[in-house]
């Protein structure tokens, strides 16, 4: 009779434990994906009253561009005194915070945050500020874990690996992609290696995109279709948009930081109304660009289909905009992330590039279209350094299989320029920053 080899020492599951898990991860996979679609409606419905506004100001000459401005600046107010008086941990993004907790670096007081971070992400995000509803997305449901775990009374073990599955259910959700839902959780949030941890993933990104489709469709989150891959010969305009994206993404990086110190830093001007100023500046841009305001989606699809086919001054003055109004927004402290805009500045510099493409060398280069694509991945890439979720991402969003391999390639020049400036990924430098605040010295991952 052969004898079980023992245990080397690691606390073996009861056997129960893997099913138990399974259900509960697929509970918070439901959760985050019904939190992920009526946030995108609630961002839906304030979005289209400001674009009504914007219409109705546009009617009346002469006193019409202030409105936007005006009640903008009062919806961003209200965000930030709910913000700092309420869910202090609710500005930004949300995936700093929900990474730092994983590390056993913070906590996240589920029942304030979650209803501040729903409620002020819709109002800011809809009154046009240029952040993304990803970033949040993922900390409700991280959040939606943390609860679960709490009424399962749950081990401290099988919590974090709730809150890692819901962080992995919501960005699946909103993207419609389950892959780079989990390849999310392995690459950013460095979730342990295991059949257990694979199992309880797969389960939350399944059944949340499943509630997404049931609700929202199966269609991918934008249509790209039937334009060539980009040939062997062109490839040294795919390494020019690696490069270019590895630049702007180091760029972003360091404005967005540089920009959140200084807003912290202002003691002139109190924290609570800091968003307010930023909607109203955004009120502004939006009377003469309102392609550079809220979360650019339609911008990107509108691009990607070839319904919007600006000429290459007006690409490149959108994508100063939509920077400056990003890193702005972010800056202001209040809730949104900064996904959705890095992938309109890709979509942009890509068309650029394609553009430029066009004009050098039309018999080597497809439509711009196809460079587009290659640039919401490289920008991605450089910004967060997690190539392997803006590939399966951008190739899960438009369904262009056939762009791998330059997508590959740009992706890895692109990241290969942000390591070689020295750049640190987004957000590990965002989590870097608010332990520094917070007077927690740690070794950077």
């Amino acid at each position: 009779m052969v004898k079980r080899p023992r245990s080397s020492g690691v606390a073996a599951r009861p056997r129960h434990a893997a099913p138990v898990l399974l259900l509960r991860s697929a509970l918070v996979g439901v959760l985050a994906g019904g939190l992920a679609v009526a946030f995108r409606w609630s961002i839906y419905v304030v979005d289209q009253a400001r674009l009504w506004l914007l219409a109705f100001g546009h009617g009346r000459p002469g006193w019409g561009w202030a409105i936007v401005p005006l009640l903008a600046l009062g919806v961003g107010s209200l965000v930030g005194w709910l913000t700092v008086r309420f869910a202090p941990d609710a500005p930004g993004s949300g995936i700093p915070r929900v990474k730092e907790v994983l590390r056993g670096l913070g906590s996240m007081p589920w029942r304030s945050l979650l209803p501040f971070k729903f409620v002020g992400g819709a109002l800011g995000i809809g009154a046009g500020l240029s952040l993304g509803l990803e970033g949040p997305t993922v900390q409700m449901g991280a959040c939606a874990g943390l609860a679960t775990g709490e009424v399962a009374r749950a081990t401290p073990e099988s919590s974090h690996e709730l809150v890692t599955n819901g962080s992995g259910a919501g960005l699946a959700a909103v993207f419609n992609a389950p892959l780079a839902g989990f390849v999310f959780t392995l690459e950013e949030l460095r979730h342990p290696l295991s059949a257990a941890a694979y199992s309880s993933t797969l389960a939350a990104v399944l059944c949340a995109v499943i509630v997404a489709r049931a609700l929202t469709g199966s269609l991918p989150s934008f249509e790209v279709r039937g334009y060539p891959p980009a040939p062997l010969e062109s490839f040294p305009f795919v390494a020019l948009i690696g490069l270019a994206a590895g630049l702007l993404g180091v760029a972003f990086n360091k404005s967005l930081l540089g920009l959140d110190r200084l807003a912290r830093s202002l003691s002139a001007i109190p924290r609570w109304l800091q968003p307010g100023l930023a909607c109203a500046a955004i009120g502004l841009v939006a009377w003469w660009m309102p392609d550079a305001t809220g979360g650019g989606h339609d911008v990107a699809q509108r691009l990607l289909s070839g319904g919007y086919q600006p000429g290459l001054a007006l690409l490149i003055v959108l994508l100063v905009l939509k920077f400056a109004t990003t890193v702005g927004s972010y800056g202001s402290g209040a809730p949104g992330g900064i996904f959705a805009p890095m992938l309109v500045l890709g979509t942009i510099l890509g068309m650029i590039v394609g553009s430029l493409a066009q004009r050098w060398a039309p018999e080597l280069s497809p439509t711009p279209t196809a460079f587009a694509v290659l640039g919401m991945a490289a920008v991605f890439t450089a910004s967060v350094r997690a190539p392997l979720t803006g590939i399966t991402l951008i190739l899960e969003m438009t369904s262009e299989a056939g762009q791998l391999l330059s997508v590959c390639a740009a992706c890895l020049v692109a990241y290969l320029v942000a390591e070689a400036l020295g750049d640190r990924p987004v957000y590990d430098a965002l989590v870097e920053d608010d332990l520094a605040r917070r007077g927690i010295a740690v070794t950077p991952e």
